[in-house]
C-alpha cells in the first residue's frame, strides 16, 4: 500500500541575489515555508511504524534557519536553488523514499513558490 505524508515547517533567513537588477541584490530577510511531501510503501515502516519521522525536515531546516544563504548555498539562494538543495539533502538521507519539496519565499502576500519532485 502506498503511503503519503505531508509536513510544513518554516525558518527565517536572509539572503541576496547575485547579478540580479532590482531590490533583492540588496541583503534582506524572509521567513520561508517549506512543504514537504514523502512517498513510500507501507512495507518500508520501521519497528515502530513510521514511514519517515517528520523531525527530518526540521533537522534540514535548522542548517538554513538564521543563516545567510549565500554563505550556505554554493549557488545563488533563489527560491529554485533553495528547493534543489532541499530536495537534495532529502534523496541523499532517504534514497528509498520519493519527495516533493515546495518552497514559499513568503508566507503572507503573493503566494508564489517553487517545487520540485520524483513523484
Amino acid at each position: 500500500m502506498i503511503l503519503t505524508l505531508y509536513t510544513e515547517n518554516y525558518f527565517d533567513s536572509a539572503h541576496f541575489l547575485e547579478n540580479y537588477d532590482g531590490k533583492c541584490s540588496n541583503l534582506h530577510g524572509h521567513t520561508w515555508k517549506i512543504g514537504v511531501w514523502v512517498r513510500g510503501d507501507s512495507s518500508q515502516l520501521n519497528d515502530v511504524g513510521l514511514l519517515w519521522d517528520f523531525t527530518n525536515l526540521k533537522k534540514i531546516l535548522n542548517g538554513l534557519d538564521h543563516k545567510i544563504l549565500n554563505d550556505v548555498l554554493k549557488k545563488n539562494p533563489t527560491a529554485e536553488n533553495i528547493t534543489i538543495y532541499i530536495f537534495q539533502k532529502l534523496k541523499n538521507d532517504f534514497s528509498n523514499l520519493s519527495f516533493k519539496v515546495r518552497v514559499y519565499e513568503k508566507i503572507v502576500g503573493d503566494g508564489s513558490f517553487c517545487e520540485t519532485g520524483d513523484f
